[in-house]
């Protein structure tokens, strides 16, 4: 029948003897090793995860401050426009009172002249009239 020999006993020993020095000179190691790579990649992730949350919330604090400075500006532009437009619309009153005045002299000065040819010319008219009443007469 099946006898166990010596020799087969003697290999199971040396084989357990050697899953036993494996294990604590390459196994353990090995696995120490993946335990600590894994750690350090879950810490990695941790780390980026944060310095993530960080950037987004850095991100979100500019974009309100450029909204905020956005919205400023346009105040301030709205604010000029106005400004420019109350400038705008006092020069266009003066001048258009600056060009009134000057109508209103060049005005005065025709009449002034109109007057000033009509007695000029009131005692040619009466000359004139002299004249023009000889010569249907004659």
């Amino acid at each position: 029948m099946l006898s166990i020999d010596l020799s087969v006993i003697v290999i199971f020993v040396i084989v357990w003897i050697l899953v036993l020095v494996l294990t604590k000179v390459y196994f353990k190691p090995v696995r120490r090793v993946m335990r600590e790579r894994d750690d350090m990649l879950h810490r990695d992730r941790g780390s980026a995860q944060e310095a993530l949350e960080k950037y987004n919330s850095v991100l979100e604090k500019i974009e309100e401050r450029m909204n905020a400075a956005k919205t400023k500006t346009r105040e301030i532009r709205e604010k000029f426009d106005q400004e420019a437009q109350k400038e705008k619309e006092k020069m266009i009153e003066e001048v258009s009172h600056e060009c009134r005045a000057q109508v209103d002299q060049a005005r005065k000065e025709l009449e002034k002249k109109v007057e000033s040819l009509k007695k000029e010319l009131e005692p040619r008219n009466q000359d004139l009239a002299e004249r023009i009443a000889k010569r249907l007469l004659n």
